[in-house]
């Protein structure tokens, strides 16, 4: 399947590349965050292992975007319908989220998605937990091996 590919897309500025150590000082340090889980995570196990036991660190929110039977990411919303949410500055599961760390969906939707976070909402940090490097977020993974990836995140 072909992906979208936009040659009007222009990057302002690139995200920042981190290591866990960052993005564990961040989840540490925000009041109220916030992680979006897609389709990839939760059909990778290690992947999706990992997130749990992130949730269960942490005491982070979540949302799952995947089509899902499992109920150990919360409450299941469609990844539009969560985008809007907080480019409004709506309230996501009765709070507004300082910190949105978003894992698991494809490359093209995830840059979307961080595309229009950007604009609306500069004062959300907006983390993506991707094997693959999003510009378009304010930090992000580099790109990696999906065994280095998981070791990464699990030791977040």
């Amino acid at each position: 399947m072909a992906r979208p590919w936009d040659p009007t897309h222009v990057y302002t500025s690139a995200a920042e590349v981190v290591g866990p150590s960052i993005v564990r000082m961040i989840v540490s340090r925000a009041s109220d965050p916030l992680l979006i889980v897609g389709p990839r995570a939760v059909e990778d196990e290690n992947w999706r292992e990992a997130l749990v036991s992130l949730l269960e660190r942490y005491k982070l929110d979540a949302v799952c975007v995947a089509p899902y039977k499992g109920d150990e990411f919360g409450r299941k919303m469609g990844v539009v319908e969560v985008a809007t949410l907080l480019q409004r500055g709506e309230p996501v599961l009765g709070k507004h989220p300082d910190v949105v760390l978003y894992s698991g969906s494809r490359p093209d939707v995830t840059d979307r998605v961080m595309q229009g976070l950007r604009h609306f909402r500069m004062d959300l940090i907006k983390v993506v937990l991707n094997p693959e490097y999003c510009p378009s977020a304010d930090y992000s993974f580099p790109n990696m091996k999906m065994d280095e990836f998981i070791s990464n995140l699990n030791s977040i």
